[in-house]
């Protein structure tokens, strides 16, 4: 009779995990269009998605072409804290070195993974099938992932913020749960947190695992004050040294890289002030205002409005914090866990819904003031410059409001019998299918535009090897540091890469660190008037100029262009069919 029982819930488990996932592909398919996409081309071509295309290029095919003429390779020392997604691309490489096909890939893996990893949850905190696939898709879809999907897909993959909830209600509910002994390794659970720990550690920028650690000790303090017993911090804190253990391993090869004096990834970055962890805060109207007008297009117009008065009027502080709605299941847990603070709520050890609801509420609250601008973050930053854009904590907020709607909505299917039964579930299935609908459409690639500039980008660098000859170097202007220069004019950040991804060849000097021999050399020719910097590329072996236009103002680049055709004595330049990019030949 247990076997039988076990096999159904097994049974039971895989269907509605299917059906969650078919959901969640098919959302994909339809709502990003991908009947359109050219799977040999890249879904994004700018900004922080053409530095994806090109991290996955060197992944699969090496680096070495950015940075000359005084190239350096980039240090072996960098630390790895995206493992799991490292991994994937590795396995792909086993069957295919097409770079846009694995970089599709990797996008389009991410909401499939966060619908996975919120169904697993849902189901281990006892929720029934059909809710656990309903708060899965909504989760693994959220506005938030849709719209970092554009560009920081590391950070579109929070597959880890709905473990680190779990195991913030192991801990406060489980006696056995990483609480130090003998029998330690012979508990399950004990396994299970190791691998949560890992997979948190190894996802999304050091921002979730930071975040992760937090609330973890958020849900420390609240079993303090509960138990008034210091042993009650026991398995919090284990919990958070093993995630801490993890990170510290991804960071050894950045640290032997100091150590031995040929830097790291890490070192060679951007230099971050304190100020950003004002300027990225959170935005707590953005997390209940709808771009979408919840569906209804004249609140949607009212909306647009005071987000476009807010980017005129706020500049630089209206940035990716717009980007934090919640979706309607999210807006309304959101308040939902608001009321529970205020209510009389006991919180007692059984795991009941009045226990979660009350931890929820503390979680949702601790998370709330940590992200919000000139809250807890911007001290953060203060000491840790790394972490600085704390509106980045919004996935955590949304998936502590969508737990908080499906335990509620668990509780109420539980309870009620008969009609009220059906209408419930009739409402609730109502609620999620608008509530679906109404979050999709924050990702919209634009294909057309995408695979024209990618085919005029091809054929332009083609017609530069084929004319400067394998192997010749190119300096690109305008000048642009690696990496988070920001846009220039109109050429956003991380643009000066597609040479490199349209050539194994030719050298290119955009790329090199912040600071490095090569930058440094970069930006001051890059601001010597067009004769002296004619000569000094030749001095340095330079076969051409390859020019941006998009970087300059329409007049800057036309008196530009044509001083440094008189300096080279170039009778004629190539052109991209777009007229974006032009080449002018030194040699």
């Amino acid at each position: 009779m247990l076997s039988k029982l076990q096999k159904n819930k097994g049974a039971d488990f895989l269907l509605w995990l299917a059906v969650a996932l078919a959901v969640c592909l098919g959302a994909e398919y339809v709502c990003f269009g991908l009947s359109r996409m050219d799977w040999s081309v890249p879904l994004l071509y700018g900004g922080d998605g053409i530095s994806g295309v090109h991290s996955i290029k060197e992944a699969l095919q090496g680096g070495g072409l950015n940075g000359w003429p005084f190239y350096e390779p980039e240090s072996p020392y960098g630390a790895n804290y995206s493992m799991l997604y490292t991994l994937f691309v590795w396995f792909c490489g086993l069957f295919t070195d097409n770079f846009a096909l694995v970089f599709n890939l990797y996008v389009l893996l991410i909401p499939p993974l966060n619908t996975l990893a919120a169904y697993c949850v849902f189901r281990a905190l006892e929720a029934r099938g059909v809710l656990s696939a309903a708060g899965a898709v909504v989760f693994g879809l959220c506005p938030y992932v849709q719209q970092r999907l554009s560009g920081h897909m590391g950070l579109a993959a929070c597959e880890c913020v709905p473990l680190v909830v779990l195991l913030c209600f192991w801990c406060v509910e489980d006696d056995r749960f990483n609480r130090p002994g003998k029998g330690f390794f012979r508990y399950k659970r004990n396994w299970l947190s190791l691998l949560f720990a890992w997979l948190i550690a190894n996802n999304g920028m050091v921002y979730y695992p930071f975040y992760g650690c937090f609330l973890m000790c958020v849900a420390a303090l609240c079993l303090l004050l509960r138990d008034r017993s210091l042993k009650a911090l026991l398995a919090p804190l284990v919990t958070v040294g093993e995630i801490a253990a993890w990170l510290a391993v991804a960071f050894v090869p950045a640290v032997i890289g100091v150590l031995v004096g040929a830097g790291s990834s890490v070192t060679s970055g951007a230099v971050r002030g304190t100020i950003g962890g004002d300027i990225y805060g959170m935005r707590i109207s953005s997390l209940l205002l709808s771009p979408n007008g919840y569906g209804v297009g004249k609140i949607a117009a009212l909306i647009t409005k005071y987000r476009s008065t807010l980017a005129k009027d706020e500049g630089i502080m209206f940035n990716e914090n717009a980007a934090g709605y919640l979706g309607v299941i999210g807006v309304i847990g959101f308040l939902v866990l608001l009321v529970v603070l205020f209510s009389a709520i006991r919180w007692e050890k059984r795991p009941a819904l009045e226990g979660r609801l009350w931890l929820l509420a503390r979680l949702n609250l601790a998370a709330v003031l940590m992200g919000t601008i000139s809250g807890f973050g911007a001290l953060v930053t203060i000491a840790v410059r790394m972490i600085r854009g704390h509106t980045r904590i919004s996935p955590y907020i949304a998936f502590v409001c969508i737990l908080a709607m499906i335990l509620c909505g668990e509780e109420i299917l539980r309870r009620l019998r008969g009609k009220k039964l059906a209408v419930a579930a009739a409402a609730m299935a109502l609620l999620f299918v608008y509530a679906y609908w109404e979050q999709q459409g924050f990702f919209r690639p634009d294909y057309d535009s995408v695979q024209a500039t990618w085919a005029s980008d091809a054929a332009f660098v083609g017609a530069i090897e084929a004319q400067a000859g394998e192997g010749a170097m190119i300096y690109q202007l305008p000048y642009m540091k690696s990496f988070e220069n920001g846009s220039v004019n109109k050429m956003a950040d991380y643009t000066l890469y597609r040479g490199m991804l349209h050539s194994d060849t030719l050298r290119w000097s955009y790329g090199a660190g912040v600071g490095s021999e090569n930058d440094v050399w970069n930006q001051a020719t890059s601001e010597l008037d067009p004769e002296a910097m004619v000569a000094e590329l030749r001095a340095q072996g330079f076969a051409g100029i390859y020019l941006d236009r998009d970087g300059y103002e329409e007049e800057e680049a036309l008196a530009l262009e044509q001083a440094l055709c008189q300096a080279a004595g170039a009778d004629a330049v190539l052109e991209s069919e777009q007229r974006t990019l032009c080449y002018i030949p030194l040699t």
